[in-house]
């Protein structure tokens, strides 16, 4: 059975995607309310820091799932991370170099943690059990440090897809996009193709092939 480590797993959206494909696993979240959430509804859950663990804690994970925070990256949040994008990326770089990156300079906590799941994988190369697949999500400005992160682990041997998905063209009752990367080990990737058109830009109708009673977000 394929088994999954979910970082800032959040109410458990990535969990329920894994486990109708098959993938089980076990999710780690900080925020109180969706640890709750996720216990209400059966997720496997640590309540703790991702921070605080590593692959090492996990050795049967051949998945890797994560959502970062995305306060200081969204248009709605503070705009702190989106400052300092071009750190972030020389600090993915800096990882893949397996050097030393000083989150403290990026401002808020929140902004490293977006660094966090390379830190992951690259410890589970390193130690011998890399993740044989990887999903990262985050808000659309997020997508310089997906593509930052797609050199790194091509160069550790996977084939990397990222780009920009948006919900309503897979049938989810909502407008948000998401900077998304999708990575694996065994074989080719690519970002899965869309069933439906998108929404126009400013449409809350819900008419056309949008669900009814969508929702307009964009993060």
């Amino acid at each position: 059975m394929t088994q999954a480590i979910h970082l800032f797993a959040g109410p458990g959206g990535l969990d329920v995607g894994a486990l109708a494909a098959g993938v089980h696993g076990t999710g780690i979240e900080l925020d109180a309310n969706a640890v709750a959430t996720r216990r209400a509804a059966g997720l496997p859950t640590i309540h703790a820091d991702v921070r605080d663990h590593g692959p090492a804690d996990f050795p049967g994970a051949t998945t890797m799932t994560a959502g970062p925070p995305c306060q200081t990256f969204t248009v709605a949040g503070s705009g702190e991370g989106r400052l300092v994008l071009v750190a972030l990326v020389a600090g993915v770089k800096t990882l893949g170099a397996r050097g030393p990156v000083d989150a403290s300079v990026l401002g808020d906590e929140r902004t490293g943690l977006v660094l966090e799941p390379l830190r992951w994988a690259l410890e589970a190369a390193d130690g011998g059990r890399p993740y044989r697949a990887i999903v990262l999500e985050q808000v659309p400005q997020v997508l310089p440090i997906w593509q930052a992160y797609a050199e790194v682990l091509r160069a550790e041997g996977y084939s990397v897809a990222t780009g920009i998905l948006r919900t309503e063209q897979f049938g989810l009752p909502q407008t948000r996009r998401r900077a998304v990367l999708v990575a694996r080990l065994d074989g080719p990737v690519a970002l899965p193709e869309p069933v439906e058109a998108p929404v126009p830009p400013g449409d809350r109708s819900g008419r056309g092939r949008r669900p009814s009673g969508a929702v307009g977000v964009d993060g």
